[in-house]
């Protein structure tokens, strides 16, 4: 008997449709976004920052070594503090280091002023900022509601087998992503639909567990069906549309378990698909939320999809506890 339990995992924090414009020529960005060939595109109302005055920022800066502000999504708005010392500590940089801030509606950058040249201590898009909250950064504080910033409705689930998700979504002319920002309203008075369209870059962290219930189970001793991640991924891909439905994935792989290019027919007989990200994904027709670590954590539970071979099923789990 085997089985296998795959978690999606974020290689890259989301970034709007307009955000990838901006960084698809960063180095950097490239060869994490490249980790990656399984992607979702989502939207949900576009989120800012929101300030006090100029003098206040520059106070409690001075003061307390501190950035206060509001986080805004929709109807929705929650206070946020970056603690610059505790920076410091996580970065084990000196708390005595001068720092500068460029603040604006979209983008927080801090900039460390004691080298020759000034150098970006760290940085936050919205989404960033909300990402790095959910994997524990000690120096944002408050905005304990952060998972309720955490949700989008789903549009969109694709993979890409010979190319990397950063080549098929973001370098070449996407036709799902084209269609979407065509056909799409904005959900927010005075937003463009670049700025609210999320696109997400997962990879699979998977794991096989056999059980030895017969003398014929030991012949497979060694043996596993994870030597090759995609047919993992495409499997991955049938399993969420074929349950989620999305929009615009006009193939919606109603015979799936069974696929030429997925699991079936290989020896695994169960699976499972756990987002392990704190995300909320809404169709019309069904949500999906997930907590990160949620595998490891009695208080952490998600959704998730179970796939049985044998009983030729599929299903959304969805873990009531936590809802």
């Amino acid at each position: 008997m085997r089985s296998q339990l795959h978690q999606l995992e974020l290689v890259y924090p989301p970034i709007s449709n307009q955000e990838a414009e901006w960084l698809k020529d960063d180095p950097a960005v490239q060869e994490q976004i490249s980790k990656s060939n399984l992607y979702f595109i989502g939207q949900k109302p576009e989120t800012f920052f929101e300030f006090p005055s100029e003098e206040d920022v520059q106070r409690i800066l001075i003061n307390e070594r501190k950035l206060r502000f509001d986080i805004i999504c929709g109807d929705k708005r929650s206070p946020c503090i970056l603690d610059i010392n505790l920076m410091c500590d996580f970065y084990t940089v000196p708390r005595e280091v001068e720092i500068e801030l460029e603040i604006g509606k979209k983008v927080i950058t801090i900039w460390r002023m004691d080298g020759e040249e000034p150098q970006v201590f760290e940085w936050f898009f919205t989404e960033k900022l909300i990402f790095d909250k959910s994997r524990k950064k000690p120096f944002i504080l408050e905005f304990d509601d952060f998972s309720e910033f955490f949700t989008y409705h789903l549009h969109y689930v694709g993979i890409s087998k010979s190319q990397t998700s950063f080549e098929r979504l973001i370098v070449k002319a996407h036709d799902k992503r084209l269609r979407i920002l065509t056909n799409e309203h904005p959900l927010t008075n005075g937003s463009r639909v670049t700025d609210e369209i999320i696109l997400f870059f997962f990879k699979i962290k998977s794991q096989e567990i056999k059980q030895y219930l017969s003398e014929a189970d030991w012949d497979e001793l060694g043996e596993n069906e994870l030597d090759d991640p995609i047919r993992i991924i495409a499997d991955a891909e049938k399993a969420f549309v074929s349950v989620i439905k999305t929009k615009y994935n006009e193939v919606k792989f109603t015979g799936y378990p069974f696929s030429i290019d997925g699991l079936s027919g290989s020896k695994v007989n169960r699976l499972s698909y756990v987002i392990d990200e704190h995300l909320t994904f809404l169709t019309d027709s069904v949500s999906i939320i997930s907590k990160r670590d949620s595998i490891f954590h009695e208080e952490a539970f998600s959704d998730f999809l179970s796939i049985d071979f044998d009983e030729e099923t599929v299903e959304l789990f969805k873990v009531e506890k936590n809802h």
